[in-house]
């Protein structure tokens, strides 16, 4: 009589999981044809911070700290330039036996700036992040950056949309 029981409630368990994977399935299908219309202006963040390519690791580190935000816009000469985020400050004060404020960010800076505009689609910068396995994507408009858009960005539109 267990064995009936147990065997009866893993079907039970299974019916309804087999039903709750295929709303998901609904639900995800349904959102991403959603993201062909909606643009990226609708989700990016608007409150970018950057720094000089003359500033040091030692100074990206505090503005990121202060600002709350896991990435940093490195310009030259008043122009994008390239990005350096916590993950890259982190591997590279880790292996390399020099002192943050020694690392100057124009030699941190991951380069080429991968950039999306504005009116893009949130499946055009999913498939821009996915191809160049990146996580910050800046919005460029009129060669100013005007915004980003994460991981964290995307993940929160499909959950909520």
């Amino acid at each position: 009589m267990v064995t009936t029981l147990e065997n009866h409630h893993s079907e039970i368990l299974y019916d309804i999981q087999d039903v709750m994977d295929d709303a998901k399935t609904r639900d995800y299908v349904k959102d991403i044809s959603r993201s062909e219309h909606t643009t990226i202006a609708s989700i990016m963040t608007r409150d970018i911070v950057t720094l000089d390519h003359t500033k040091t690791a030692h100074d990206a580190i505090i503005a990121m700290m202060q600002k709350r935000t896991g990435s940093i816009i490195i310009t030259a000469y008043g122009k994008p330039f390239g990005i350096v985020t916590e993950r890259d400050l982190a591997r590279i004060v880790a292996a390399v036996h020099v002192p943050a404020r020694c690392l100057i960010l124009s030699y941190l800076a991951s380069r080429p700036l991968i950039c999306a505009s504005p009116t893009q689609t949130i499946q055009e910068a999913s498939y821009l992040m996915g191809k160049y396995n990146i996580d910050h994507l800046p919005i460029l408009e009129k060669d100013e950056i005007v915004g980003m858009v994460t991981t964290r960005d995307l993940a929160m539109y499909l959950f909520y949309a």
